[in-house]
C-alpha cells in the first residue's frame, strides 16, 4: 500500500514534495516494525533529506526524523551514529517544545539506551530517569511509555549490578504492561525478557528459563520466526540451557538465534560475535574442540574489527569455566 501511494506522488508530485516524505516515513515505520532496519535506514534518510529542504533544520518533524533515525542505527548496531542524532533530536525539542514535553523525554530514553550500549551507564541512567521524571508528571504512573523507562532503568541497573533494584524496576514494568496492554502484546515480551535475565544473573535459571520462553512464545505469534527479537530469546535461552547443563538444547537455540542474525543484521554486528562466541562455549562443553576453536576465532575477529565492539563483547579463552553471554531486550517505541 505504502510503495504504491509512493509511486504515484513520485509521478503526479514529484521527489521534493512533501507528500512523498510522509511516504518515505510511512515505509520506514513499517520495515522497522518488520526488522528490516537496512531498508527503513533507507527511507528515513529520504525523508529527512526532503524535510529538510522544505521545513527548514529545526522543525519538530525534522526532530522525529533524527529520532526514527537514532532508533534505526542503533539496531544496527551504530551506536556513535544513533547517539548524535538522539542528541539532534533532543537539541529542536528543547528549543520548540520546552525541557518537560513527552518528546523530550523519549529523547532522554532514547539516549539513555545508546549510552547503555556504549557501556556509559552513569549516564544512561541519568537520562533514563530524566525520561521518568516527565512522563510521571505529564502521562501519570500508569502510562505504558512509564513502564517503558521502568524497563529502561531496571537494564541499566542490571549493569551497575544492582540485581534487586533492576528486577523491582522489571517487575513495576510488566505489572503497568499487563494492566494496560493485551497479555500477549511485545512489550509485555520484552519485560518477560528482561526478568529473564535478571533471574539468570541471580542463578535462578529454572525462573529464567521461564520467563525466556515466555517472551518467545510472544514473539514468535506476533513477530514471526525470524525477527531480530526472536533471535535474542533464542539466545537467552541458549545462554540459561547452557548454565543448565543442558548443552545440546543451548546449542539449538544458538544456532537459532545465529541463523536469524545472519540474514537480518549487517555481518559486523556484535550479536552476531556474540553468537559465534555463545556457540564456542557450548561446544566446547559438549568436548568438540574442533568446532569451539572455529567459532571462537569467528568471534575474536569480530571482535578485534571494532573498538566499540571490543568493549561490548569478552571472547572467552577456552578453557572449563567460559559460559554463554546473554542478550537483553529494551522496550522501544516502533
Amino acid at each position: 500500500m505504502h510503495h504504491h501511494a509512493l509511486d504515484i506522488e513520485l509521478k503526479k508530485l514529484g521527489p521534493q514534495h512533501v507528500n512523498v516524505e510522509i511516504s518515505y516515513s510511512n515505509l520506514g515505520s513499517v520495515y522497522q516494525r518488520l526488522g528490516e532496519f537496512k531498508e527503513a535506514k533507507q527511507f528515513y534518510h529520504h525523508a529527512l533529506d526532503i524535510q529538510l529542504k522544505k521545513l527548514g533544520p529545526e522543525h519538530v518533524n525534522v526532530a522525529i526524523c533524527y529520532t526514527n533515525l537514532g532508533c534505526v542505527y542503533e539496531r544496527l548496531g551504530e551506536f556513535e551514529e544513533a547517539k548524535q542524532f538522539h542528541h539532534r533530536a533532543l537539541d529542536i525539542q528543547l528549543k520548540k517544545l520546552g525541557p518537560e514535553h513527552v518528546n523530550a523525554a523519549i529523547s532522554y530514553s532514547n539516549l539513555g539506551s545508546v549510552y547503555e550500549e556504549l557501556s556509559k551507564f552513569e549516564e544512561a541512567k541519568q537520562f533514563h530517569h530524566r525520561a521518568l521524571d516527565i512522563q510521571l508528571k505529564k502521562l501519570g504512573p500508569e502510562h505504558v511509555n512509564v513502564a517503558i523507562s521502568y524497563s529502561n532503568l531496571g537494564s541499566v541497573y542490571e549493569e551497575l549490578g544492582k540485581l534487586e533494584d533492576a528486577k523491582q524496576f522489571h517487575h513495576r514494568a510488566l505489572d503497568i504492561e499487563l494492566k494496560k496492554l493485551k497479555p500477549e502484546h511485545v512489550h509485555v515480551a520484552v519485560s518477560y525478557s528482561n526478568l529473564g535475565s535478571v533471574y539468570e544473573v541471580l542463578g535462578e535459571y529454572e525462573e529464567a528459563k521461564k520467563f525466556h520462553h515466555r517472551a518467545l512464545d510472544i514473539e514468535l505469534k506476533n513477530l514471526g520466526p525470524e525477527h531480530v527479537n526472536v533471535a535474542i530469546s533464542h539466545s537467552n535461552l541458549g545462554s540459561v540451557y547452557e548454565k543448565l547443563g543442558e548443552f545440546e538444547e543451548a546449542k539449538q537455540f544458538h544456532h537459532h538465534a545465529l541463523d536469524i542474525e545472519l540474514k537480518k543484521l549487517e555481518p559486523e554486528h556484535v550479536n552476531i560475535a556474540i553468537s559465534h562466541s555463545n556457540l564456542g562455549s557450548v561446544y566446547e562443553k559438549l568436548g568438540e574442540f574442533e568446532e569451539a576453536k572455529q567459532f571462537y576465532n569467528i568471534a575474536s575477529r569480530a571482535a578485534q574489527s571494532d573498538s566499540v565492539y571490543v568493549s561490548v563483547l569478552q571472547i572467552p579463552i577456552v578453557h572449563a569455566d567460559s559460559v554463554s553471554k546473554s542478550l537483553r531486550q529494551k522496550s522501544r517505541r516502533i
